[in-house]
């Protein structure tokens, strides 16, 4: 049994009590039809979510899908059917192209791509089993249909993932592939399309060890659990419902959920950081409208107004950013709240962004047929020469030159 410290955040008020936690497979089948220039270019450590490690060089990667030139993936009428290939990006140069087959663990879907330590891993079920790769190798299957909530491969090169059938819930934690934990109802807090979770999804180390949090009802009780390298035990003293998100840092774990006071705090999340920890989601203003904010928890005063969309947020120590689709395109807002609209553009998916330090490394997709998807990072900004989208964007870290 674990007992939880509770945190009812409501942005501009920390409640007294609040607690602030110091840090502490193999594949046996490889694809002929892929190639990859220079070699293995997984180097660093990924980007922990809105965290850039100091005194380092940033390497940024993006993995994109390209379609044939006459085909019009816009109306995506052959769906399926029609070859394309799967590329990965890094610093804007492409360094690994697979083509699609019938053999493939991969598919042209953005949330079933995942870039994590300069690899381009990939989901795909057929045939009744789902296919997990790692450019374009596939490294074990799983029978029956699902998607992976959470990946993360340790310092010894053990996989490990978090997967579940679908939204009525139902979790898996394998390393390797075989299972070390499952439970029937189980939902876990975060996933990899979840801006706060960053490129390991659900899954995260604390002490070294692999670790998740999930809830599951019990008859008519829901009740929240900790799992740690396999070994679950059930969070005591936490709300059965209003929880937000729960995150375990040195083993405590940190609860955030709407307070009962007139203003609410809704779909927030909790970003980690060295020392301390972020907040993002959906507050009310009071006056009967939402607004998109972020907040540092041992900051009253940091209060932040991104937005009134909705919008979907992305944090590091230094900025934060709001993404929102619009009419006309997509806009996005920095940290001091004023937007800018990239017209004609489309939003692929929540993993198309992320917040490095200063600036927003952003993929917009092109809304017209003809036109070409567009990677920026702060004052820098690329066309990617490609009849297709951007799938994903992500970011590692070495040590610096000197």
């Amino acid at each position: 049994m674990r007992t939880a410290f509770i945190l009812p955040v409501l942005l501009s008020v920390l409640l007294p009590g609040c607690v602030f936690l110091d840090d502490g497979p193999t594949g046996s089948r490889s694809r002929a039809d892929c190639s990859r220039e220079g070699g293995r270019t997984g180097h660093g450590q990924s980007a922990p979510a809105g965290r850039e490690p100091a005194a380092t060089d940033t390497t940024l990667w993006f993995s994109a899908v390209r379609f044939p030139e006459e085909y019009d993936w816009q109306r995506d009428t052959a769906y399926g059917s029609v070859p394309f290939e799967l590329l990965l990006y890094k610093d804007f140069t492409p360094v690994l192209t697979l083509a699609s087959g019938p053999d493939a663990c991969f598919s042209p879907d953005p949330d079933r791509h995942h870039l994590l330590g300069g690899h381009l891993y990939t989901e795909r079920t057929t045939g009744g089993q789902t296919r997990i790769g790692r450019d374009g190798t596939e490294l074990f299957r799983i029978e029956g249909r699902e998607f992976l909530a959470g990946l993360l491969e340790d310092d010894g090169g053990d996989l490990y993932t978090l997967s579940h059938p679908g939204p009525d819930g139902g979790i898996t934690l394998r390393r390797n592939g075989a299972v070390l934990y499952s439970h029937p109802d189980g939902i876990p807090y975060g996933s990899l399309s979840d801006p706060a979770y960053g490129p390991t999804g659900a899954l995260y180390l604390d002490g070294g060890q692999v670790v998740f949090c999930f809830r599951a009802r019990e008859g008519a009780i829901q009740s929240h659990y900790q799992v740690r390298d396999g070994e679950v035990s059930r969070l005591v003293g936490v709300p059965a419902f209003s929880v937000l998100d729960i995150r375990v840092r040195n083993g405590q774990p940190l609860i955030l959920y709407p307070t009962l006071t007139q203003n609410r705090l809704s779909e927030g999340r909790l970003w980690p950081e060295a020392d301390s920890y972020a907040v993002t989601g959906r507050f009310a203003d009071g006056s009967g409208g939402w607004v998109s904010v972020c907040q540092d928890a041992d900051d009253a005063a940091s209060l932040r107004i991104l937005c009134r969309e909705e919008a979907l947020l992305y944090h590091s120590q230094e900025a934060c950013f709001a993404v929102a689709a619009a009419p006309e395109g997509v806009r996005w807002y920095g940290p001091d709240g004023t937007g800018q609209l990239e017209k004609d553009c489309r939003f692929p998916a929540p993993t198309c962004a992320l917040a490095l330090g200063p600036h927003l490394l952003l993929a917009l997709a092109p809304a017209q047929t003809q036109g070409r998807p567009r990677v920026r990072f702060g004052p820098r900004e690329e066309t990617v020469d490609i009849n297709g989208y951007v799938s994903g964007v992500g970011a590692t870290f070495s040590p610096a030159a000197n």
